[in-house]
């Protein structure tokens, strides 16, 4: 887990590091070494990504529909991400 301290990417900028990852890997921008680094750091920000789509996903999921057919929203935890 990041330290307090430390910003965390959103979601578009994780997807834009990990574009520019994804192409210096494929175009042999970098060497092998690299790449094996660069590929852990898409890895952890896969991971934050789909943190973020997990977190998004269950507020959605915080609306229901009561018996009657009206929407209704419930308050929405945080999901622990221990």
């Amino acid at each position: 887990m990041p330290s307090p301290s430390s910003k965390q990417p959103s979601f578009e900028d994780a997807l834009n590091q990990l574009e520019a990852i994804v192409s210096a890997i494929e175009e042999g921008k970098i060497g092998l070494q690299n790449s094996i680094t660069e590929y852990e750091k898409g890895m952890k920000l896969i991971r934050h990504c789909r943190a973020i789509l997990a977190e998004a996903e269950a507020r959605i999921q915080q609306l229901q529909v009561t018996e009657d057919g009206r929407v209704s929203t419930g308050p929405f935890e945080s999901p622990s991400t221990d």
